[in-house]
């Protein structure tokens, strides 16, 4: 049994649909306001305890960032980014996160 903690993501976003131009870039994780991303990312990536909140906005951020238009743009890879931006709408572990990260690693995208 898991002692990993399972999340599930509500509407509305924390994470705005806006993208830069004129490219369509995603919003960067560090630029976050509140300073909430922020913190859970540095959590995440020092293999802190993620609470069920911080997961959450992990997340969101990553559904943004893999939505961004400047991906379709970039050519490349079409079956593995439409394969990226199905599975991060089922992301809920760190787990999850992790093997999702790694996989967009694989084709050159880097969310953090």
């Amino acid at each position: 049994m898991s002692d990993e903690i399972r999340v599930t993501i509500y509407q509305p976003s924390r994470i705005p649909n806006i993208y830069g131009p004129p490219l369509g870039l995603p919003l960067n994780w560090k630029d976050e306001t509140s300073g909430e991303l922020p913190r859970a990312v540095f959590k995440y990536f020092s293999t802190q305890h993620l609470r069920a909140d911080e997961i959450s906005l992990i997340v969101e951020y990553c559904q943004h960032y893999i939505n961004a238009p400047c991906w379709d743009a970039a050519g490349g890879f079409p079956n593995e980014l439409a394969a990226l931006r199905q599975s991060a709408n089922s992301l809920s572990t760190v787990s999850d996160i992790s093997q999702w990260i790694n996989a967009c690693l694989e084709i050159a995208i880097d969310p953090f």
